[in-house]
């Protein structure tokens, strides 16, 4: 909706980029780093991402949140993690990114990780805060938050909306989900995971350079054609 009437009928996944979308280059770059299945909780336009699904030779798979027009993205984990065993990548669909991050991610050889930029001025940033720990290779997540004002020091970076989850944390946030979800329907999944974070911790990988954004509406799509789509 945020996009305006250009995209009513349209997912934010499939925005165009060059000859292709934001959905279809992410689906490429994850394959080429080595994942050989990929779920997609649909809503809006679900047939399209289904018609994307047909024709991925078994790569993608589709499942369907019926409460995804009056429910925050917290219930679209929860569908994901019910089909998903083991150890995983969580993405956002509305993101473009290079291709080095998603690697980084995967050869940090952390169990849980977050993948971490500098600050982007976007419009609609999600912040993250760290903690070097004694023992620990990388800095460990202590927050993920729009607002500034939810920690007393500055943020590290920005949430690239890229996470690594492995097997312990899935199981704790998928069990702790339906009680988030009941007490606040609009829950963002961030919220819960970041309160499983001191059983399971979770690592930063940073990258300050690491070009990307997010497309929420029309300022971010002009700003994204502008000066993030010609440097990728």
């Amino acid at each position: 909706m945020r996009l305006g009437d250009g995209f009513r009928d349209t997912p934010k996944g499939l925005i165009p980029f060059r000859d292709t979308t934001l959905i279809e280059r992410s689906l490429s770059l994850i394959r080429a780093a080595g994942v050989n299945r990929t779920v997609i909780v649909t809503g809006h336009c679900a047939e399209m991402y289904d018609a994307l699904a047909k024709s991925s030779a078994g790569f993608v798979t589709t499942l369907f949140n019926e409460r995804y027009a009056d429910r925050g993205s917290l219930v679209s984990l929860s569908v994901a993690l019910d089909a998903v065993q083991g150890p995983c990548l969580i993405l956002d669909s509305d993101i473009v990114y290079e291709g080095r991050g998603l690697a980084a991610l995967l050869d940090s050889g952390l169990e849980n990780a977050a993948l971490v930029s500098g600050t982007t001025g976007s419009g609609d940033e999600y912040y993250a805060w760290a903690d070097d720990v004694a023992g620990q290779p990388f800095p460990v997540l202590r927050r993920l938050s729009k607002r500034l004002a939810d920690e007393p020091d500055p943020p590290v970076g920005e949430h690239v909306g890229i996470l690594r989850v492995g097997a312990d944390l899935m199981r704790r946030v998928a069990a702790a989900a339906p009680a988030k979800i009941a007490a606040q329907p609009m829950a963002y999944y961030e919220d819960c995971l970041i309160e499983q974070l001191p059983q399971s911790p979770m690592g930063v990988v940073s990258m300050p350079d690491l070009v990307w954004c997010e497309i929420d509406d029309p300022a971010m799509l002009d700003r994204a054609r502008r000066e993030v789509f010609p440097r990728l």
